[in-house]
């Protein structure tokens, strides 16, 4: 009796102390199409249940109508309607009970097609002035990373000594220092072009006769 005695006071500490949150299963990267749900998931353990919560840039996430969280006990789950492709980064699963807490992360990335990005829109001419810089600015969205490429009156451009191609994630960027009437006026095309689509756009260009006309350039 005293054996059965001390066996059952052990399982009740061991009861009472519980288990620190463990991961069964960590987030794993998701991909999906920019405008569809993604579910980004883990398998939690821990007794006492733990208490689970998202973030996103250490900010904690709340059901919404973007966010929807779900859970069974061990596996729990955020569904995010993406909406922009600024939905994509770094998620996180924060599990926390009695005993300790454990985090897990994944990272959601959107596939869309290329499309330059409405809240940048595009003018309908651009100048500056001779001898001065000639910038062009486009800002994008599009994954993967799209190729980009610049024409100028139907000719790719490339780098050299006085053009300079800026190529990101999120914008192109052309520059031609020492712009003259002759060689630099007229229409420059950039193309976008990834495994989803391909789109361009031309852009009119118009070198004025004086060195620069700061209130136009493009910056």
């Amino acid at each position: 009796c005293v054996f059965l005695l001390q066996v059952f006071l052990v399982l009740l500490t061991l009861y009472k102390s519980g288990e620190a949150p463990g991961i069964r299963q960590a987030m794993t990267d998701v991909t999906t199409k920019l405008g569809e749900a993604a579910q980004m998931t883990c398998q939690i353990v821990g007794r006492p249940l733990p208490d689970i919560k998202w973030y996103r840039f250490g900010k904690e996430l709340v059901q919404s109508r973007k966010y929807r969280m779900s859970s069974d006990g061990r596996t729990h789950t955020l569904t995010v309607i993406t909406e922009e492709q600024e939905d994509e980064g770094v998620y996180t699963c924060m599990a926390t009970n009695d005993v300790g807490e454990i985090e897990t992360s994944g990272k959601l990335l959107l596939q869309a097609p290329p499309q330059f990005h409405p809240g940048f829109p595009l003018k309908e001419k651009y100048y500056a002035g001779v001898g001065g810089t000639l910038r062009l600015h486009i800002v994008y969205i599009g994954r993967p990373v799209p190729a980009i490429t610049w024409f100028h009156d139907k000719k790719p451009l490339r780098d050299s000594e006085n053009v300079t191609i800026e190529n990101t994630e999120h914008y192109t960027h052309l520059v031609i220092k020492n712009v003259q009437h002759k060689t630099h006026a007229g229409k420059y095309k950039v193309q976008l072009s990834n495994i989803l689509g391909t789109v361009d756009t031309v852009l009119n260009v118009e070198i004025q006769g004086i060195k620069s006309i700061s209130n136009n350039s493009v910056e």
